[in-house]
């Protein structure tokens, strides 16, 4: 047995060696190789300097070859802008795109043969660029139909779809010529005139303006015209918001690409715009039952089955958050609670007054009960009043209730008080 262990570590001597020697050899073959490299680098400038013609020719004939593949669109280019011009106005807004950008990659191509000359000329460049300048005009007409467009997307699906579908493709194509301007310019520092264009950011603040027109639009009335001028805002809004959000869910879903999310994009426009008109009104003041209509409305109507879960809408509210912040319901409850305490107040004084005269008058009130004891309409007209109020809150929420109980509480006994005096 002790002669087989030294002969297996004889053995793993042996292979330990030949390791040894063949690390040794590899070390050798790499070193010569680095040399051989260090010795080829060294004659790279060399090289570089008998290439600067072959270079430079080859720097010639790639301007030629941009210049000859464009040459169609820079002579014709003053046809092709008119024939876009009639397109766009007649709506063949697939066919004028298409023109555009086939323009608009021809004057990129040139402006980045001429960005990777290493001595640029500016002229050169200002020169190209005013010759192509209708180029951009172009462009900038399409936008402006495109917004056109999207701004009336809520009227335009119900009868003509496809020119909603027009205007979104033509706002893909323009994200992808987007994603790939930016690419390029990290590789070369070249952006191309007017890129990035970001129309779909352009198409979103359409679409929210839009939505702020709409609702705005129901605020037909002010005070001075009808008292109930916030009523009929705020039903007519409900109607509004929910005639839009069910073309939204069935028609416009159908035309807009689904990374757009379409129907949770318009339930947010909505409910900021909503949120933003509605703190307007706030800022120039209610008066008496405006804030019990506000109120009631927001905390009920708007989040229950009459508008944001109406059954037939069927869509997902849950992080649109609140209508209006809890400092501003709360700040808006507090003001109701002081206009029903200086309503209190005014009524007490007026039927103090009353009483004091009724007293006076040397006649017997109406009532009287079965032990004859004669007593005014104050008691019945008292709780009446507070079972009015009490009512009205009930239909904001319980917790203004308490709060309402607790402050009829404090008049009655104010007012039993100034009775007894």
């Amino acid at each position: 047995m002790l002669k087989t262990a030294m002969q297996s570590q004889l053995d793993g001597v042996r292979v330990g060696f030949e390791q040894l020697q063949s690390s040794l050899e590899s070390i050798a073959s790499i070193k010569q190789d680095l040399k051989d490299i260090d010795e080829l680098f060294s004659k790279v400038p060399e090289l570089s300097a008998k290439l600067q013609a072959v270079q430079e020719e080859n720097m010639r004939h790639s301007q030629y070859v941009t210049a000859k593949e464009n040459l169609k669109h820079t002579f014709t280019l003053p046809e092709s802008v008119e024939m876009t011009k009639q397109w766009i106005n007649q709506g063949n807004l697939l066919y004028a795109h298409q023109i555009i950008m086939d323009l608009e990659n021809s004057r990129d191509d040139l402006l980045y043969e001429l960005h990777k000359l290493p001595n640029q000329s500016p002229a050169d460049t200002v020169m190209l660029k005013a010759y192509l300048e209708d180029v951009e005009m172009l462009s900038e007409l399409m936008e402006k139909q495109i917004r056109l467009v999207l701004s009336r997307t809520l009227n335009t699906v119900r009868k003509e779809p496809t020119v909603i579908v027009t205007a979104l493709r033509i706002i893909e194509r323009e994200e992808k010529a987007d994603h790939f301007a930016i690419q390029r310019h990290k590789q070369s520092g070249f952006m191309p005139p007017g890129r990035p264009k970001k129309w779909k950011d352009m198409a979103m603040k359409v679409l929210e303006k839009s939505v702020a027109n709409r609702i705005e639009g129901t605020h037909i009335e002010e005070r001075a015209d009808n008292k109930m001028w916030l009523v009929r805002y705020l039903e007519l809004t409900r109607l509004l918001i929910l005639e839009d959000l069910r073309v939204v869910k069935t028609l416009c879903e159908l035309c807009f690409p689904p990374w757009y999310n379409i129907v949770r994009t318009f339930v947010k426009m909505y409910h900021t715009s909503l949120s933003q008109h509605l703190k307007d009104i706030i800022a120039n003041g209610l008066e008496g039952n405006e804030y019990v209509s506000l109120l009631s409305w927001i905390m009920n109507t708007y989040t229950g089955p009459e508008l944001m879960q109406n059954p037939e809408l069927n869509i997902d509210t849950s992080d649109i958050g609140p209508l209006l912040s809890p400092e501003i319901i709360n700040d808006l409850q507090e003001k109701y609670l002081k206009n029903m305490c200086q309503n209190y107040e005014d009524w007490m004084k007026k039927t103090l007054e009353t009483e004091k005269v009724d007293w006076w008058c040397g006649v017997l009130p109406e009532g009287s009960t079965q032990e004859a004891y004669y007593h005014t309409a104050a008691p019945v007209i008292i709780f009446q009043m507070i079972d009015q109020n009490l009512q009205v809150t009930k239909t904001i929420s319980a917790e203004l209730t308490a709060q309402a109980i607790i402050l009829c509480i404090e008049q009655v006994i104010k007012y039993s008080y100034m009775y007894s005096l």
